[in-house]
């Protein structure tokens, strides 16, 4: 977003400054709660079907009288992880003005992932490779195989990251390939799958460093994600030849090990926006491998 409109963008966290409170504090203490007012004349907050109703009543908290507030959201997106349905439950109040974008744009249109994206909405089936009623200039940018076991459907999911997708269109796992799933638990869960992901893609070859901890085993090449909000951790980034220093690694932000010190008993990582941070090894509960993700975790929820 910062990209796209030159002005900086935030978490609601982050922006509310309630980031250094356990969940279970907010919670209990909502009542109680006094975040930063919000300096602004206008606040947009993207991505309205995340927030719960304790992190929306902080945000209203800190917004001064007379500011515009506008909210953007998709309904049809999975629910907030806490509790309350906020952006469905404001759109049934009609209390708010509401507008609805309903129409396919050209260029989003000749995606197949947008077509099936409605099409799933209206109860409809997906579309295939040879459904007449699609354009010819579609793009192929949307597959799907049925599977029904769960054993056949793990193979199609390493197959597909150790080889075929990028047989079929130069895609590399580490640079262009994210593994989703709806569940932690179960063969196609999380854990199992980021064990499996991990021993074809990043196999310990000419002894790699590693570092096992708290049954993970953490090995330079690894993709990890951060998984808690840490504002006080310290990381490097070379911006025009010169390396700047900042704080803060959040909750969703993916990165690579690029070492594994055993003698410092440090943990390096460069995450995707070029950041380097450490991390001691009695800090790595705040990663997890990220070779498969959940859902709801793609969505930073």
């Amino acid at each position: 977003m910062t990209e796209t409109t030159g002005k900086e963008a935030s978490t609601l966290h982050r922006l509310l400054e309630i980031g250094k409170i356990d969940d279970d504090s907010l919670y209990k203490n909502s009542s109680n709660y006094e975040g930063a007012p919000i300096d602004a004349d206008i606040i947009i907050v993207d991505e309205l079907s995340m927030v719960d109703m304790f992190l929306m009543n902080y945000l209203l908290k800190c917004v001064y009288l007379g500011t515009k507030l506008v909210l953007v959201g998709d309904s049809d997106q999975l629910a907030s992880v806490g509790p309350g349905n906020v952006l469905k439950d404001l759109i049934s109040s009609e209390r708010l003005t509401t507008v609805h974008l309903d129409k396919i744009f050209r260029q989003a249109a000749k995606s197949k992932i947008i077509l099936n994206a409605h099409r799933v909405n209206n109860g409809e089936p997906f579309v295939s490779r040879q459904d007449d009623e699609v354009d010819s200039d579609t793009k192929e940018d949307f597959f799907y195989i049925k599977e029904q076991s769960q054993e056949k459907m793990l193979w199609q999911v390493v197959s597909l990251c150790t080889g075929r997708l990028e047989r079929y269109g130069d895609y590399d796992f580490f640079k262009n390939i994210q593994v989703l799933t709806p569940t932690k638990k179960t063969m196609l869960g999380t854990k199992e799958l980021n064990k499996v992901l991990q021993q074809q893609l990043n196999p310990n070859i000419g002894n790699v460093p590693e570092k096992t901890s708290m049954g993970a085993i953490y090995r330079k090449g690894d993709r990890i994600m951060q998984i808690k909000n840490n504002y006080d951790i310290i990381w490097e980034k070379e911006i025009n030849g010169k390396k700047e220093p900042g704080s803060g690694i959040f909750n969703g932000e993916i990165g690579t090990i690029t070492n594994v010190d055993e003698k410092d008993k440090i943990v390096e990582i460069q995450f995707d926006d070029e950041k380097v941070a450490w991390y001691e090894f009695s800090e790595l509960d705040q990663i997890e491998h990220s070779y498969a993700i959940t859902i709801h975790k793609a969505q930073r929820k």
